[in-house]
């Protein structure tokens, strides 16, 4: 991929040196997709129905081409773009806001986030200009990194998922875009964490974002040094997920967990404070979320282990994909949490949110 211009160079920060409590994720080298087919079919079956989340390596996508990537995040919100280091250009999509400031969503007791982000949606990157300046030129080669992870991540990933729940193979890509061109929005977002202060981590056990699952089909995180991602493992503990240098860290979002019966795992996962040796950096993220077209019901997939194996979540209405999406939009924030230890599990009473399994 050729670049248009320098700018300033992502520093990646050194890995913790402290021995945490990491989660047992499992792998899938995508350069096996080819000559071992079968194995990578049985290592994503293991991962997502038993822990929701797995790392992806050997998907070529060259490592400057992901470095690129936090290049231009770190643009984002240090060259003008975002609110916390200059000066705020926002567009609208309807009722999503580019970019997304701080202080949008209450942690806890008072305390609320340090999070910016700011989303590429694949149907509307163009044109150009609804972008901030310092981002314009880029926008050919971010919208070349989307569906570079598109074609070459998310598309196997489906097939493999086919495989897994005896669909035939390319179902699940053919909900993602349709020979005619129809696909779709997916998003490309920077994300980046701001460091709470001592009182803060106090206040939230530290807890930097709450534990939630994602509301779309599959998730895409690039995996950067700074420890503070975790999922709740099948034993009900929090766990860390440990950087691997060019790997990608997947997950199953609610969608496609819903449409599989609950065969794939839409696990539980927040973001806390980091350790002592990192507690102190901005967290910087690089994330692609795949969303299935619009208007698609969240209904069974047509697969006979997940009518078997699979339950049905929603006994009445069945929401369409975009239906789903609005209302975890609306709601997230806003719920209810389960008063425990950690106070950090997202509820939405009254609402399938709460269907959980």
């Amino acid at each position: 991929m050729a670049f248009v211009e320098p700018v300033p160079q992502w520093q990646p920060p050194a890995p913790t040196q402290y021995d945490l409590p990491w989660a047992d994720i499992l792998t899938v080298d995508l350069s096996q997709y080819e000559t071992d087919r079968e194995k990578l079919v049985k290592i994503v079956s293991t991962a997502l129905e038993r822990d929701g989340f797995f790392y992806v390596v050997g998907h070529d996508i060259a490592p400057e081409t992901l470095s690129r990537q936090f290049d231009l995040g770190q643009l984002t919100f240090e060259g003008g773009v975002g609110g916390g280091k200059g000066k705020s250009s926002c567009a609208y999509r309807g009722e999503r806001i580019i970019p997304r400031l701080q202080n949008y969503w209450e942690i806890k007791d008072g305390v609320r986030d340090k999070i910016e982000h700011y989303n590429f949606y694949k149907n509307s990157i163009d044109p150009a200009t609804r972008h901030p300046e310092p981002l314009r030129p880029h926008i050919t080669e971010i919208k070349e990194f989307l569906e570079e992870a598109r074609q070459k991540v998310l598309r196997r990933i489906l097939s493999l998922i086919d495989a897994v729940l005896g669909l035939k193979d390319g179902y699940l890509w053919s909900l993602h875009e349709t020979d005619g061109g129809e696909a779709g929005d997916d998003l490309l977002r920077y994300m980046i964490y701001d460091p709470l202060t001592e009182e803060e981590s106090s206040k939230t056990n530290g807890v930097m974002l709450n534990g939630h699952t994602d509301f779309n089909s599959i998730s895409t995180l690039v995996s950067q040094p700074i420890s503070a991602l975790q999922v709740l493992m099948p034993d009900n503990v929090w766990r860390y997920v440990k950087h691997k240098d060019g790997a990608l860290v997947i997950n199953v979002g609610d969608q496609l967990s819903f449409m599989s019966g609950g065969i794939l795992k839409g696990t539980m996962h927040r973001v806390v404070r980091p350790p002592p040796d990192q507690v102190h950096l901005r967290r910087l993220g690089v994330f692609h979320f795949a969303h299935f077209i619009r208007g698609i019901p969240l209904d069974l997939l047509p697969s006979e282990k997940v009518h078997k194996e699979g339950h049905r979540i929603f006994e009445n209405e069945i929401p369409t994909t975009d239906q789903w999406e609005s209302t975890r939009i609306k709601s997230y924030g806003t719920a209810s949490f389960i008063k425990g230890e950690e106070f950090d599990i997202e509820i939405i009473a009254g609402s399938p949110l709460s269907l959980r399994h």
